[in-house]
């Protein structure tokens, strides 16, 4: 079986980051005395925890597999060059129990890829939205089943636009399992709201950070009875509804700044600070 190229494990990575969100490359800087590795040689660790690559095999690569999980189960991981001695012991650094007598460092680098923003809806509010969040460092998804709304030149550049039917039947995050997640329904009515929550739920992404809904407090809350017809509870996860921060917000940009607003203070955990400081 032939070994993956370090163009094979740079592909990889990219691909990876991209759908997980993040994962540790490790590569090989420098080496003393006889070891298993070369500088240069790469290892892809993933999120989920398999690997891709090669950095020469045996107890020393397994070490370093399980050095980068570690680091990518940290609350904020941070690369870091770790040294592994070839050897029984080591006075410093990692030992692996070989014998070949030498030494290998390792750069753990650890790749974040930016959070994920997918609005449902691609109407003038979607469209704001899409262009505001690329200014707030969101990668951007929009789905809608209108074709005139899937036009390209209406979002930001790079921004991936789905195609769905108007029961949003297709599971349109499934190219991003584990990535942290913020949506934003605004789609055009309470119908298509319902479909787009409705699917959001049953697909269960696996880092929901925010889901928002736009409406009015009387649709808000038949769309919630109807999600609970369909065994549905949006308020299993942190659902806001209405969306956004109530700053007096009329006009599609006013709304697509409300919204990032409240995303950004959730995502940055200012909400559970700011409630602290009142309770003090």
């Amino acid at each position: 079986m032939k070994l993956p190229t370090i163009s094979d494990v740079l592909k990889e990575a990219e691909s990876s980051v991209r759908r997980h969100g993040k994962a540790a490359l490790c590569q090989v800087i420098r080496t003393e005395g006889s070891s298993p590795g070369k500088p240069g040689w790469k290892l892809l660790v993933r999120a989920d925890g398999t690997v891709f690559g090669n950095l020469g095999g045996g107890a020393f690569e397994a070490l370093v597999e399980d050095d980068a999980r570690a680091k990518l189960a940290e609350q904020t991981p941070q690369s870091e060059i770790k040294r592994y001695y070839l050897t029984e012991t080591a006075v410093r650094g990692e030992a692996t129990g070989m014998v070949c007598g030498g030494l290998v460092e390792v750069f753990l680098e650890v790749l974040v890829t930016k959070p994920l923003l997918a609005i449902c809806g691609g109407g003038p509010v979607g469209q704001a939205l899409a262009h505001n969040a690329v200014l707030c460092d969101f990668d951007v998804v929009i789905a809608d089943d209108r074709e005139e709304f899937r036009n390209p030149e209406l979002f930001p550049d790079d921004s991936v636009i789905v195609a769905i039917d108007r029961e949003h039947a297709e599971p349109f995050l499934e190219g991003f399992a584990s990535r942290d997640l913020y949506v934003a329904v605004v789609s055009r009515c309470w119908e298509t709201d319902l479909a787009a929550l409705a699917s959001i739920l049953r697909q269960r992404p696996k880092s929901l950070v925010y889901l928002g809904l736009m409406g009015s407090k009387r649709k808000i809350e038949r769309v919630r009875r109807e999600l609970l017809d369909l065994g549905l509870d949006p308020d299993e996860h942190d659902f806001r509804a209405p969306i956004g921060l109530s700053i007096g917000a009329d006009k599609p940009g006013e709304l697509a700044v409300s919204i990032l607003a409240e995303m950004i203070r959730v995502g940055r955990g200012a909400e559970k600070s700011a409630s602290r400081r009142e309770i003090a």
